[in-house]
């Protein structure tokens, strides 16, 4: 049966991308003085405005050390802002493996993904396979994050789709969720292998993808 998907839209922290290591985490939350868990919740929580575009990473880090109690200098910003780039432009190879395989079956290819500017620069100076996507759409350039209907809207108005016609993915299911609301199909996945980056099961692998994406009968 032909599949009715015209595109396939992916998140890229968790998705495209791989967690940061035990470790790094583990750096982090040893440098605020906050159990791993507790420091997770303290990073996370600040970073709607920093990826919606209204507050700049070193603002950010210094709420972050506010928040742990610490005054964070402009310099410790800085090298916080370094080593939180380095440790979320890690390729995912299954996946950026299964999109250009779609990309080459026919289906047009989005990134969209709650994103800060700084990181961003470093994906795109590391990262050069992002441009083989046919559409890219990253929060702080448009101002808008998931899971606002709008910033579905936008990738699929790019992408010259109606919403129905699109898969996304994204290890989130808040997010998920909101491009259901959009009209769109969608799944989590998350690359997470470890207990501090599990956001919930998984609902479609790899593998299942490919079977129901690239399937000869297509």
């Amino acid at each position: 049966m032909e599949t009715k998907f015209k595109a396939i839209i992916f998140d890229y922290g968790k998705v495209l991308s791989l967690p940061p290591t035990q470790q790094q985490w583990q750096e982090l939350s040893t440098r605020f003085g906050k159990p791993l868990q507790e420091f997770q919740r303290i990073y996370w929580g600040n970073r709607e405005e920093l990826d919606r575009g209204t507050l700049d990473n070193a603002a950010y880090w210094k709420k972050v050390g506010a928040d742990c109690g610490l005054n964070i200098s402009d310099a410790e910003a800085e090298a916080l802002i370094e080593h939180d780039n380095a440790q979320w432009t890690n390729e995912n190879p299954a996946m950026l493996a299964l999109a250009r395989d779609l990309h080459k079956a026919g289906y047009k290819t989005a990134i969209l993904s709650n994103m800060e500017h700084r990181m961003l620069a470093a994906m795109r100076s590391k990262l050069a396979w992002l441009n083989e996507f046919d559409v890219q759409i990253y929060s702080c350039e448009v101002g808008v994050v998931k899971p606002e209907a709008a910033i579905y809207e936008l990738c699929c108005q790019r992408l010259g789709c109606a919403p129905q016609e699109a898969l996304f993915l994204d290890d989130k299911k808040v997010n998920t969720e909101g491009a259901k609301r959009a009209g769109m199909q969608s799944y989590v996945y998350h690359s997470a292998t470890d207990e501090v980056m599990l956001t919930g099961e998984v609902e479609i692998t790899v593998p299942e993808l490919r079977a129901m994406l690239l399937a000869p009968a297509r």
